[in-house]
């Protein structure tokens, strides 16, 4: 169902969904017009509606903070049937704080791609219908890009992930398929603001070196959003097709989980992306 026409500008609008999986409904930033126009669905993830109890409360997507297991698969599962997947095998790759994209491009096995992920990788290439994508975050920014050819990419940008280039990494994985970076859609998900987000004076004038003193209010503070604006804008991604869910992770636990917050014990919530059979 995917299209090579010209996508629409991105345009975040927070959703709530049922799901035969879950009893409680989910909620999500997601672009309707996007999916309308293209079949593409992108989804940042809130924290309610999940099966998780505890610090883990309740919709956590992460398998590797502590959480019982099937109540994770349980999440994971109710989300991709809310966002109309249901049946969708997931893919989550165990994410390391690189720059290591692994595909999913319908030329090996799911059981490939899974392996293929578990050995770490901090980002997916989706341009197959034969698996949804699924990253999780708790501080770290997520970022899904969307290709005029329809193919997908979403990756963990966290401080290292931002240093590495990570999302432009990503777009010029998308434009060696024949799109255009100013045609591509980004979309940036929840994450730790400059106010909360205290570093080392040796990062921040690492970051300041790399990225221009604006991107680092102070001398102890990093504003992650406008690196990677800086980045993606000088990589070709135009303004307007930037949409940010602007939410501050640590300011807002309520709906999102934060590492920071918690002192380090918490969920995850997710960027999702896929594509209609």
């Amino acid at each position: 169902m995917t299209t090579t026409a010209g996508l629409p500008l991105p345009r975040l609008s927070r959703g709530r969904f049922a799901s035969t999986a879950s009893s409680h409904p989910l909620y999500a930033y997601i672009d309707e017009a996007l999916f309308d126009q293209t079949g593409v669905r992108v989804a940042f993830t809130e924290r309610g509606g999940g099966a998780s109890q505890g610090a883990f409360d309740s919709l956590n997507l992460g398998s590797h903070v502590g959480d019982d297991l099937s109540a994770v698969q349980a999440n994971r599962e109710a989300l991709a049937c809310a966002l109309g997947f249901a049946g969708v095998p997931v893919v989550v790759p165990k994410q390391v704080h690189g720059d290591r994209l692994v595909a999913i491009d319908g030329t090996r096995s799911l059981a490939d791609v899974r392996a293929d992920a578990a050995t770490g990788a901090d980002g997916l290439l989706i341009s197959s219908d034969e698996a949804c994508g699924l990253l999780c975050f708790a501080d770290c920014t997520p970022v899904i890009l969307v290709a005029p050819t329809g193919s997908v990419a979403v990756v963990h940008a966290g401080w290292r992930g931002v240093r590495a280039h990570i999302a432009v990494k990503a777009l010029s994985a998308l434009c060696a398929e024949g799109a255009d970076a100013s045609a591509c859609n980004v979309y940036i998900g929840p994450y730790i603001h400059a106010d909360c987000f205290e570093v080392s004076p040796e990062l921040r004038d690492e970051f300041a070196a790399t990225f221009g003193a604006d991107c680092t209010p102070d001398a102890r503070h990093i504003d992650m959003g406008a690196c990677l604006r800086r980045d993606l804008h000088a990589a070709g991604v135009v303004p307007e097709r930037i949409a940010d869910v602007d939410a501050c992770t640590v300011c807002t636990t309520d709906r999102f989980y934060s590492y920071r917050a918690s002192g380090g014990v918490c969920g995850r919530h997710g960027a999702f992306a896929a594509r209609v059979r």
